[in-house]
């Protein structure tokens, strides 16, 4: 178990358990009593749990600041489900932006090697997977956000800039009933408005738990994006062209 496996495994458990301390992780995520307290201390710098007198608890901390690793367990099969049928729009030869979302990192698993497809995504974690399935990658440069695995800043933001693709496969925080989809962060929105306006068609990765809520910072509408990609009914939000992978095959 790599050192992001365990981490996600460690918060699940604390996320069904509610409370437990050290010697249940231990026995439970098969790793010594030192690895644990160190996967600990990680999650409690980011917010995430709180170790208080040798228990361990979670807090409502914001989910914009879990690791990549939590969320990416976060609405798993909804998020396979979209991925799988995201990557198989992809045709041989395309170019193709992949956001630093969760739900874009599903998607690696599923691009075909040997497709002649090109990826260019600022997650380090997408374009490592991609890379070991034989995929074409370019990793967008800029500093990089150790607990994200997501570069960003002025870099990034040039590299973008210098780039043009078919596609963009992208996630953000929230969509509510009008369309309007909101990031959390200013740099988040920034860099996904930058791949809108560099790519030829975008799709919007949308999982149910995305849907009616709004975040901090305005990021686009749905209505000006080629499309959403769901596995709900969302015929509610007008002016929309929503892909249900339920109703639609390939």
């Amino acid at each position: 178990m790599t050192q992001t496996e365990r981490q996600e495994a460690i918060y699940s458990i604390i996320l069904e358990k509610e409370h437990c301390n050290v010697k249940e992780l231990c026995s439970l995520v098969y790793a010594s009593p030192a690895t644990i307290r160190r996967d600990l201390h990680f999650l409690e710098r980011k917010g995430v749990i709180r170790l208080q007198y040798g228990n361990i608890s979670l807090t409502n901390a914001p989910e914009g600041h879990l690791p990549l690793a939590v969320r990416s367990n976060q609405e798993k099969e909804a998020k396979r489900l979209i991925a799988r049928y995201a990557a198989k729009m992809i045709p041989s030869n395309a170019t193709v932006f992949l956001d630093s979302s969760s739900s874009a990192l599903y998607m690696a698993d599923y691009i075909r090697a040997g497709s002649g497809i090109t990826v260019f995504t600022n997650c380090l974690n997408t374009a490592m997977k991609l890379s070991e399935n034989k995929v074409d990658v370019f990793l967008m440069g800029g500093c990089l956000d150790e607990s994200q695995y997501v570069t960003s800043g002025i870099w990034t933001l040039e590299n973008i800039m210098s780039t043009n693709t078919d596609y963009l496969f992208f996630s953000s925080r929230y969509m509510d009933e009008h369309g309007n989809i909101t990031a959390r962060t200013p740099s988040g929105a920034q860099i996904r408005q930058y791949m809108i306006e560099h790519s030829k068609k975008q799709y919007f990765l949308c999982t149910p738990d995305k849907l009616n809520k709004v975040s901090t910072f305005h990021l686009c509408r749905a209505q000006n994006l080629t499309g959403v990609i769901t596995d709900t009914d969302l015929s509610h939000i007008p002016d929309v062209r929503f892909i249900n992978v339920h109703d639609s095959r390939l």
